[in-house]
């Protein structure tokens, strides 16, 4: 912490405790330390990332088009534009299809919860989508469960989150090992149906 910050703190520990005094009883404000944040260190990987939105995220899809390309990946908007309407199943759709007939590495998919977007783009074969509110959610569904699609809900996750997820999410690396098996068998149960017999 530098020493900008550690004076700002004092700054509202005194005003808390000057504030909440009462009867000649100080209330002691106490600040708690958490641990910093362990983020992947930024990968030069550039990618081609497909993103869309329905009506619900088209803002949040706008902030993050521009977010991907600071980051320095190339991104294909896949609808929808802002003031027009649509329905997400149509929007995760043509994600999805730029997704797993690899025109693109990624996609990122947004309406207003985040799991009507994944149930749909799942429904195509080879796309494993995961809805994500926090960053070790984001993280996990990479490293262990393979995504290629991240779907976001513009009514839970704001732009700030929104960055830090698509940042981490795209900078984690599959980790293989006992998941490669796992997601084999998500492909079988995709193929073969209740016949997989897993």
């Amino acid at each position: 912490m530098n020493e900008g910050t550690y004076d700002f703190e004092k700054r509202i520990q005194n005003v808390v405790e000057r504030t909440f005094t009462c009867d000649g009883e100080t209330v002691r404000f106490e600040t708690v330390r958490m641990p910093e944040e362990q983020l992947p260190v930024r990968s030069k990987v550039q990618y081609k990332v497909a993103i869309g939105s329905d009506h619900r995220g088209v803002v949040l899809k706008k902030r993050l088009r521009e977010y991907l390309a600071e980051l320095g990946h190339l991104v294909v908007d896949c609808g929808i534009k802002e003031g027009e309407t649509g329905d997400y199943p149509d929007i995760a759709l043509s994600v999805a299809e730029k997704v797993a007939r690899k025109i693109c590495d990624f996609g990122i998919v947004i309406d207003a919860v985040g799991i009507g977007s994944a149930i749909a783009a799942n429904k195509v074969k080879g796309i494993r989508a995961a809805t994500c509110y926090d960053v070790d959610a984001a993280r996990s569904s990479r490293l262990h469960n393979d995504a290629n699609v991240l779907s976001l809900g513009a009514d839970f996750v704001n732009r700030g989150l929104a960055r830090r997820l698509v940042k981490v999410w795209l900078e984690t690396p599959f980790e293989g090992g006992r998941h490669t098996r796992r997601i084999e068998k998500i492909a079988r149960i995709e193929k073969e149906g209740l016949d997989g017999g897993l």
